[in-house]
């Protein structure tokens, strides 16, 4: 390796050094506002719904010999429906679906909905779309928020509904 090249490299690396120490210096302020925020995170693990059909003369003149089959079924998980009101006002109104290439995952909510700091009446209901065995999951109630606190809808496995939980 040539001198040159040599002191060449030890000159880039010391100039990167001097920016990463400078730049290290610049000071960062969040925005912080005064409001909270109502955060909605859980998994939930739906019930599997299968779909049948009967292929047609064509679809199965299509197919191979060795692949012909008289019905094809697709499974996946049943999708459900979020509603969020606070104070009588729709916040969310979402369906939730399942995630992966075949939809078998289970079900993730996270929505993070700011709240300015004061008493609020939640309802949240989490609903099968479809015919299902499940009840819907719901929650209703008074909610009381600081300033930048964090208050948490999560679901409960153990008691199977939606639960409000606050930081420490």
């Amino acid at each position: 390796m040539s001198r040159t090249r040599l002191a060449g490299g030890w000159v880039l690396g010391a100039l990167a050094t001097l920016a990463l120490v400078g730049l290290s210096q610049v000071r960062y302020t969040a925005a912080v506002g005064p409001d909270g925020e109502l955060r909605l995170a859980w998994r939930y693990r739906s019930e599997t719904v299968e779909q049948c059909r009967r292929l047609t003369d064509d679809e199965l003149a299509a197919l191979p010999q060795h692949m012909r089959r008289d019905e094809i079924c697709e499974r996946r998980l049943q999708p459900w429906r979020l509603e969020v009101t606070l104070d009588g006002t729709s916040v969310a109104d979402d369906t939730v679906r399942a995630k992966g290439a075949r939809e078998d995952r289970p079900l993730y909510v996270f929505r993070q909905l700011p709240l300015p700091p004061g008493t609020h009446a939640l309802r949240a209901v989490f609903t099968p779309i479809g015919e299902s065995g499940r009840a819907p999951l719901e929650l209703d109630a008074s909610v009381t928020i600081e300033t930048r606190e964090v208050v948490l809808v999560t679901y409960d496995p153990d008691l199977d509904r939606l639960v409000l939980k606050r930081g420490p």
